[in-house]
Formats: C-alpha cells, structure tokens, sequence
C-alpha cells in the first residue's frame, strides 16, 4: 500500500489468541497492519495515543461490551469507522448495532471457523476509504469560499461550512438546530427552501438566483440521499456580485455606445446630406479645372460618408456579445462574401464547424477582412477561411502581399496603408473578436499573403 492507502488497526478481544491471531493474519496476509488490544480500557489507552485508523471489535467482553466500548470511543474519537464481531446473529443485536453507528458487523464464527479474514480485510478497507472520503469532502467544505449549508425540509439547519456562518452572523456550531428564517431575511430563506424542496421532491439538483442584503447569489440545491437524513438538502450559495455589477457596466457601456452612435448618425450625417446635395446641384463645372474641383468634393464627401459609418459600426461593434448563437462558420463566411464587389477575387471555405457568435458581427468582421484581402491585392486574390490546427479558432488567409507595418499596429484606430482607407476596418475586426472574448492576430500565409488568426473560439466539431 502507499502512504495515501496504509491503514492501522486495532483488533479489541478478551481473548488474547483470537486478538493476536487476527491482527496477525491482517498484517501479514493482506497489508494491513494490525494491533491486538485484550480489553476494551487497554483499546482505549491505545486510542488516545491516535495512529489508528479503524476499529475491530469483539461484542461480548467483561467489564465493558463492543456498543459499550463504541460508545466510550465517540466521545474522543467520534469519526473512526468501527466494525463489530459478534457471535450473535439474531436481528436485535444487528438493530442496536446499526443504531449505535457501527460502520460494519460481521459474524465472528464466519471469521474464524470459515477463515474469512479476507472478507474482514475487506471491509476494514472500505469502511476506511469511505471515511477518507468523507474526510476529504468535509475539507473541501470547510474551506469552500462558496456558503454551504445542510438543511432540512422544514428549515432546520443540520450544518453549515463557516463561509455560510460568515453571512448568516453565527458559527457553525451555534446555526445546528436554527431556523433558516430566524437568521437571514425570511422572504429569501422561504423561497430557498421551496426550491430545496423542489429539489428533494423530484430527486434532481435544481438551480435560482437572488438577492439579499445587497448582494447576489447563484444557489444550488443538491438532494441529499441518506436513509438517516430524509428529506434534506444541501445548499451551495455561491456570491456572483461582482459579475451581475460587471454586466450591469457593461450594459450601461452599450447603453453609453448606442447613444453616441445616435448622435453621431443624427448630427453629423444631416449636414453631410446637405453638402451632398448642394454638390448634386451644381450646373455644368466650365471647364476641367472647375470639374475636378467639383470631383475632390464629391470624393471627400464619400470619404466622409464612410469615415461616419466606420464609426457607427465601431461603436456597435464593441458591445460585449450578451446571446450568442450556434452557427455554422462556412454559412458565416458565405453570407458576408455575397456583400463583396470583387469579380477578380475569389473566396473559399476550406474547414468548418459550429461555433457560439452573434451571426451579424461576425460577419461584419470577415467581410471587413475580406476587403481587406481585396484592397490590398488590387482585386486579384484568393482567399481561405479555415480552422486552427489548435482547435480554438478560424482563419482568413489570401495569397496576395501580405499587410504592409507591423502585425500589431495593423488594428489601431486609424492605420491605414492606403490613402483612401478610413483606418477602422480592422479596428472593427478586433473589436467583433473582443466582444466575443476572442483574439485575433496577424501572421504570414502560406503563400506569403496576410493570414488572420482569430482564437479562443469555442468550437463544436
């Protein structure tokens, strides 16, 4: 065995040869190392040396019997599993024997005259790894920063981890017994305790949120199935404050965005309308000098016009992406290719997969690489969208000349290469991918073009 699965016996018996003849047996011929004891006071000097890790224990002895002696031991030692032997098989002693809280009873004739000490074996390993299990788990509870409270139907409290005693003002010791009501506000504590017993009816965790005492709370509640504890529940309540005031910043952020994407739209399309129109108006330019000047105009307008759109789009792009849907990404790229002017340029889909996205932004994002790909190639190129080799993530690549500057200043609010780009196209790109909680880089393609990795994508092959 290792050290996580020794185990150390004690084998309680008035009878010296039975007592050392088990432990005897259990260390030499199953692993597990085994002290004799021939009374039950010498078990309890033993015991309070520790190092023991169960129980064996004969029924019938002088002076003090096995339910006697598990009954002295709990008081020191209330966890340790004990196993009882005892010549009687009647079901009266079975019931006290289970009753008293023995983690096991064997008959000792079968021990002895059948030389089943592998089925003692046995038992003496389960009832210890269910014990360091449940060690374990209390451990886990104890120092869970979620609140962790056992409780009946009725409200009852039978434990509680110190993080629930924290907000409910107590101690762990002090709660057992309560009302839940008595010790948090009643409203919630009832409304809990109706989806505990929720829980407890249909035999499945069930889940709720609320609020209480300012703060916010996802709780589950788990049936608890023990033929000693009917009807009773755990409940895990886990503090999600920071994350519902998150969300609430966030939706005041978009809330701020689509307002300025108003105005915007409001305040600085309506005089761009109207210069538009004046230019519309003008009677026949002279001659060619007038003509051109009539045509940087109009350029400049169309400039701005777009300028005013980028910026529109960059403002909805960033909201944080609050619903998003399974999609598949070859219908994406699809559908954002039929917005694209480029008889010379093709495009195609060499992997797909399912992906969670909000369809119209992530398609906004590849058309906007899309022309990407077909401003910097003068129309003429090939481009593919894929998956990672990482499993995490798509691609866009063509095999033109790749971005001109560097891979990292490519996505900041007003690079362009180019004298007629408005510098947002690929800020857009990196806002979509952010308001997904993607990212996105640029490398080289195979073929020496631009090659756009979006990752962190939650894919479903």
């Amino acid at each position: 065995m290792t050290a996580e699965t020794n185990i150390r016996t004690l084998v309680v018996d008035d009878s010296d040869f039975f007592a050392e003849m088990t432990a005897d047996t259990l260390t030499q011929q199953h692993g597990i190392e085994s002290v004799a004891a021939n009374s039950a006071m010498e078990a309890l000097e033993r015991l309070d040396g520790g190092g023991f890790d169960c129980v064996v224990s004969d029924y019938e002895m002088p002076e003090m019997d096995g339910l006697e002696l598990l009954e002295a031991i709990r008081e020191t030692n209330p966890s340790i599993p004990f196993i009882l032997l005892t010549g009687r098989g009647d079901e009266e002693t079975a019931s006290a024997a289970i009753a008293a809280g023995v983690a096991d009873y064997l008959l000792k004739l079968e021990v002895v005259e059948d030389k089943q000490y592998g089925r003692l074996a046995n038992r003496i390993e389960n009832v210890v790894s269910q014990e360091r299990t449940r060690k374990k788990f209390e451990s886990l509870v104890s120092d869970s920063p979620d609140g962790i409270v056992h409780l009946t139907t009725d409200g009852t409290i039978l434990s509680a981890n110190p993080s629930m005693a924290r907000r409910l003002g107590g101690d762990p010791a002090t709660l057992v017994g309560q009302q839940l009501s008595d010790v948090m506000d009643s409203e919630a504590a009832n409304q809990r305790l109706e989806a505990g017993k929720s829980a407890v009816k249909n035999g499945t965790a069930t889940r709720s949120e609320d609020a209480v005492g300012g703060r916010h709370y996802h709780n589950q509640y788990i049936p608890v199935d023990s033929h000693r504890k009917a009807d009773t529940f755990q409940l895990v309540s886990r503090d999600i404050t920071e994350r519902v005031e998150r969300q609430r910043e966030l939706e005041r952020q978009n809330e701020r965005l689509e307002e300025f994407a108003s105005v915007v739209s409001h305040d600085l399309r309506n005089p761009l309308n109207v210069a538009q129109g004046a230019v519309d108006l003008l009677e026949e330019p002279a001659d060619s000098e007038e003509a051109e000047l009539v045509a940087k105009i109009d350029r400049s307008l169309d400039r701005m016009g777009c300028i005013i759109e980028d910026v529109l789009t960059l403002a909805r792009q960033g909201q944080t992406v609050s619903d998003p849907q399974e999609t598949e990404l070859s219908t994406l790229a699809s559908t954002a290719w039929t917005w694209i002017e480029a008889e010379q340029a093709s495009m195609s889909v060499e992997s797909s997969t399912e992906l969670n996205a909000d369809s119209g932004r992530v398609q906004d994002m590849l058309a906007n690489l899309f022309r990407n790909a077909i401003e910097h190639n003068d129309g003429d190129v090939e481009i593919e969208v894929g998956l990672l080799g990482s499993d995490d993530g798509f691609y866009i690549a063509d095999n033109g000349e790749g971005v001109e500057g560097d891979a990292e200043d490519v996505f900041e609010m007003g690079y362009s290469s180019t004298e007629d780009g408005t510098g947002f196209g690929l800020a857009i790109v990196e806002q979509v991918a952010e308001a997904h909680g993607w990212e996105v880089s640029l490398t080289e393609s195979d073929s020496g073009g631009a090659r756009f990795e979006v990752a962190g994508v939650e894919l479903h092959n």
